[in-house]
């Protein structure tokens, strides 16, 4: 059958469901054209989304806000974050998105209390005990619809920190630019590694820092400042990528084996025994290492042409004789530079001191912190003996949705 190039209500939406896609367009014109997703099987997937205007709207406090509201609805969806960071008027995520998620109700209860105040889940709770049979299943039904759901995920983050915002800043209206951009990314060690350097990359690129582990608000920057979460995202990244490294790196590896070692034997026997290690890092400093390799290898400055004139522009990023350095070290952060990255404990906190120093000071002003705040002392790694920190009060966290 030949077609007149229209899109013919009916025929094209059945076209459309027989694929393994999700529809996600606004109906059948197509104007916003298509959501490509993987169907019926779990899919990594980077994220991106800008402010209205791409104005410069986000600080510290608009990017810790964010933070935590972006892991609480995570959380919440079963979605991991792999990465992130968060620019003055844009974000990158790279997310696990699964595939469903098994839950019962006291798991849905839990899931509900990470993202909902404390009322809102009693009331919920309440109505759902009052309840037949059949209207709690067609409740639990609701909440569990809304997990493992990409696009649900990214509508509630943006809708719920654009209302945060807006009541904060006493501003009304739009936030974000149009709808958020999303790219399918192979689970190959290439792609994966590559996506996920990209995002952690941006701060340099913008010349915001000069060495990525600066940047807070990236993945890697909060993992190199201690943040569980961050960590955990990069130690699932780094063993999905089977210790696969760039060829710069294992060049100038070759390179340092050749000046020990006189047979080519010896030299891929040694060097296939280190990417077997790779492959299963023992600890987060062997994780940190094979990440870093990548950053280095895709964040070096290079000159590029633009246009037919052939003028060219300086990339921001690493010199190339750093990048060497970098491959020479292996990918091993030096103490001093980790200490540099701790130093937030210092400035961003409201003491530091010893433990029972601490827990007095927190009682003295329990109002300030959360109900389930517990221990006031948090420990400074870096700092020896009993040195330790309590966190700056959170008098502006988000109220749930």
């Amino acid at each position: 059958m030949k077609s007149d190039g229209k899109f013919q209500k009916g025929r094209s939406i059945r076209h459309w469901e027989s694929m393994g896609t999700v529809w996600a367009g606004a109906g059948v014109k197509r104007k916003r054209g298509l959501r490509i997703l993987p169907k019926g099987r779990g899919f990594f997937v980077h994220v991106t989304s800008r402010t209205v205007g791409q104005v410069f709207l986000f600080g510290e406090v608009e990017k810790r806000v964010f933070v935590k509201m972006m892991r609480q609805w995570a959380d919440f969806s079963g979605l991991s974050v792999i990465t992130h960071c968060l620019m003055d008027n844009h974000f990158h995520m790279m997310l696990w998105v699964p595939a469903r998620v098994e839950i019962d109700h006291r798991g849905i209860l839990e899931s509900l209390e990470r993202v909902w105040p404390e009322e809102k889940v009693v009331a919920w709770e309440k109505y759902y005990q009052a309840q037949g049979a059949d209207t709690r299943a067609s409740m639990d039904a609701v909440v569990v619809e809304r997990m493992a759901d990409l696009p649900e995920f990214m509508r509630v983050l943006k809708q719920s920190f654009t209302c945060w915002y807006n009541r904060t800043h006493g501003r009304k209206g739009v936030l974000w630019d149009m709808r958020y951009r999303s790219v399918v990314v192979e689970d190959s060690p290439l792609a994966l590694m590559s996506v996920a350097s990209y995002i952690d990359l941006n701060p340099l690129r913008a010349g915001m820092v000069e060495n990525p582990l600066e940047y807070a608000w990236s993945g890697y920057g909060a993992a190199m400042g201690g943040d569980k979460h961050a960590r955990r995202g990069l130690n699932v990244l780094v063993h999905l990528a089977r210790g696969f490294l760039p060829q710069a790196a294992l060049r100038v590896r070759k390179r340092q084996l050749a000046s020990n070692m006189s047979d080519w034997r010896e030299i891929a026997q040694e060097m296939s025994a280190e990417q077997s290690q790779r492959a299963g890092p023992r600890n987060w400093k062997e994780v940190q290492a094979a990440y870093r390799i990548w950053l280095v290898n895709k964040g070096e400055s290079k000159l590029t042409v633009v246009d037919a004139k052939e003028k060219f522009r300086q990339r921001k990023g690493l010199d190339p004789v750093q990048v060497i350095a970098e491959y020479e070290k292996w990918g091993t952060v030096p103490l001093r530079e980790r200490l540099l990255v701790r130093k937030r404990a210092y400035s961003r906190g409201v003491a530091l001191g010893r433990s029972e120093f601490l827990e007095e000071l927190m009682r003295e002003y329990r109002s300030c912190f959360g109900p389930k705040r517990k221990k006031a002392a948090r420990r400074v790694k870096g700092l020896a003996g009993d040195c330790m920190c309590l966190r700056q009060v959170e008098d502006d966290e988000p109220n749930g949705h």
